[in-house]
């Protein structure tokens, strides 16, 4: 399974993306908007990268999890998480940080939205980052995403402080 933006190509991520991925998902400062990342070791990365290659090889997987390669080059992953909802999912994605503010991160949205819209008879889409990550509320917005909510409660692993989270949701 391959998607081709006009500039990227989305294609599993797999095993060999493991140095790659673990560039960006235990970069600190890359990294301090997100809950589940940093990653503190490259086996943190392996098994992440090891389930998302057996969500792959499922019949009905749980989630989809790409790589974003531009240019011949793995600069990060996006994936789209079915909801026990039947037509929603959940939308999640990082840059290396070198790739930050080109526009990739909208392009490849975008591109596994209409993916899980076509392919998966997603309508419901949902998304949620800290509400201090004014990047990727500007992503939102650019698909069309609109905001819901703001609540306390969000703790990202790279920071011991409870912080706000945005939600926003897409109606295909």
């Amino acid at each position: 399974m391959e998607i081709r933006t006009q500039r990227l190509l989305l294609r599993p991520i797999c095993m060999q993306d493991l140095e790659t991925t673990h560039a960006y998902s235990s970069d600190k400062d890359n990294t301090k908007y997100m809950m589940y990342l940093p990653n503190d070791n490259i086996e943190e990365t392996r098994e992440f990268l090891e389930q998302c290659q057996q969500q792959w090889h499922k019949q009905k997987p749980d989630y989809y999890e790409f790589a974003v390669i531009a240019d011949g080059r793995h600069i990060g992953g996006i994936g789209v998480y079915l909801r026990s909802a039947k037509d929603t999912a959940e939308l999640g994605w990082i840059l290396d940080r070198h790739y930050h503010g080109k526009g990739y991160a909208t392009e490849a949205a975008g591109a596994v939205i209409d993916f899980a819209e076509h392919q998966l008879c997603i309508r419901h889409f949902i998304a949620h980052c800290d509400w201090e990550n004014r990047a990727s509320q500007n992503v939102m917005s650019k698909l069309g995403f609109f905001c819901i909510g703001c609540a306390n409660g969000r703790k990202n692993k790279g920071s011991s402080e409870i912080r706000k989270e945005m939600t926003f949701e897409l109606y295909a």
